[in-house]
C-alpha cells in the first residue's frame, strides 16, 4: 500500500512540475481576489480493504473550502468534505498552505492539507448499529479553475491524495471534486491604462 501510494505522490508531482512549466507567468501586475469560497460535487476512491472489505469503494458527496490569499500567489486553504457510500461514510476537515498559478483567466494550484479523517462503517452488530474512528489525515493535490464571471468561477477539476489513520490502520484515498467558486476582496492594484 506505501509504495501504491508513493507512486501515486511522484505522479501527483511530476504533473505538478509540468503544469508550472507550461504556466509561465506573465509579469504585469493584476488585481487577484483575497478570497475564494468553493463548493462543489465529490468523488472519493475510498480503500476500504485496510478495514476488512473486500474491495475499495466508491464515494460521492461534497467538497467545501475557503481560501484566503496572503499574497498574489500564496494563501492558506480550509477544505471540508464528506463522501458517502455503501454502509461507509468518510469525512475530512483539513487546512494547509496553497501556491497558485494565475493567468488571465484561469488559475492552476498546488496545496497541502493536514487534519482529521472521520470515518463510519454502518455495520450492524448485535450490540451497535456501527463503528466510528477519528483519525490524522494529511496530503495534497493540485487542481484548475477557469474564470467564467467577474466573481465567480468553475473548478474544472480538483485532485487530492491523503493518508488517513482510522479504525487503527493507515489507508490512502483518492478524491476528485468540481464545482462553482465565489471570489471577493482584491489583492494588488490594477493595470494603468
Amino acid at each position: 500500500m506505501i509504495s501504491r501510494f508513493v507512486t501515486i505522490t511522484r505522479r501527483v508531482v511530476a504533473l505538478i512540475f509540468f503544469m508550472l512549466l507550461i504556466s509561465v507567468p506573465h509579469l504585469h501586475a493584476q488585481q487577484a481576489p483575497r478570497f475564494d469560497v468553493f463548493g462543489g460535487f465529490s468523488y472519493m476512491r475510498f480503500n476500504a480493504l485496510t478495514i476488512g472489505y473486500p474491495n475499495d469503494t466508491n464515494m460521492y458527496g461534497w467538497n467545501f473550502d475557503a481560501s484566503g490569499y496572503i499574497k498574489r500567489s500564496i494563501g492558506v486553504t480550509a477544505d471540508a468534505s464528506g463522501n458517502y457510500g455503501s454502509q461507509l461514510t468518510s469525512y475530512h476537515f483539513m487546512i494547509g498552505p496553497q501556491y497558485a498559478w494565475r493567468r488571465p483567466n484561469s488559475k492552476f494550484y498546488i496545496h497541502g492539507l493536514f487534519g482529521k479523517a472521520q470515518n463510519n462503517a454502518s455495520i450492524p452488530q448485535p450490540t451497535r448499529s456501527g463503528f466510528e474512528s477519528v483519525g490524522r489525515s494529511f496530503g495534497g493535490g493540485f487542481g484548475y479553475d477557469h474564470d467564467w464571471k467577474d466573481r465567480f468561477s468553475i473548478r474544472v477539476f480538483q485532485v487530492d491524495v491523503f493518508h488517513s489513520t482510522t479504525f487503527g490502520k493507515g489507508q490512502n484515498d483518492a478524491r476528485v471534486s468540481t464545482g462553482l467558486i465565489y471570489h471577493f476582496g482584491h489583492i494588488g492594484h490594477r493595470r494603468k491604462l
